[in-house]
């Protein structure tokens, strides 16, 4: 069981407790986390309970609904491992999630059993944070990607060596 050593942890950081606990991290191991929260388009980066930095991002171009379905240009909510990371041509380096996972099948399809979604419609992938070509973009804080989270080139190369395989992202809409 994951038992921080800290006392009096803000909301956040219980929330993030429970997930390493949920996912069977072991008490004294303080494995990166990435919480973004769409609302107020911040990503933090956490070692353990432990907030590290904080930074801006900006999201898919419709930043208030939970990604349901491919083209619905939202960014999905909940929490996703990382599957890869890898150099990228066009966005500097791309850290690719488990999106879709479970959880968005399961919605995905009673989405698609209810009629909220056509029959033809795809649930999508390709979800992950990047860079961008474009920082004026990311710096007036438009919404632009089609459901990923992007930062500035500077702020992604700071994060890209601490993030592995199975590093948890939790995202969040507040």
């Amino acid at each position: 069981m994951y038992e921080p050593r800290q006392a009096n942890l803000t909301p956040e950081q219980k929330d993030i407790e429970q997930i390493l606990n949920k996912k069977g991290y072991s008490n004294g191991s303080k494995p990166t986390v990435m919480v973004v929260h769409k609302l107020s388009r911040k990503l933090t980066l956490y070692r353990g309970v432990t907030p590290l930095k904080t930074y801006a991002v900006v999201l898919g171009n419709d930043p208030y609904n939970d990604k349901l379905r491919q083209g619905d240009t939202c960014t999905p909510e909940g929490v996703y491992r990382v599957v890869c990371k890898y150099p990228h041509q066009k966005w500097t380096y791309f850290i690719l999630l488990d999106y879709p996972n479970t959880q968005n099948w399961l919605r995905f399809g009673r989405a698609k059993k209810a009629g909220r979604v056509p029959a033809e419609a795809d649930i999508g992938g390709a979800i992950g944070i990047h860079g961008t070509e474009d920082p004026v973009k990311n710096l007036s804080g438009q919404n632009w990607t089609k459901g990923c989270v992007s930062l500035l080139n500077r702020d992604l190369e700071e994060i890209y060596p601490l993030v592995t395989e199975k590093t948890l992202v939790v995202i969040k809409k507040d």
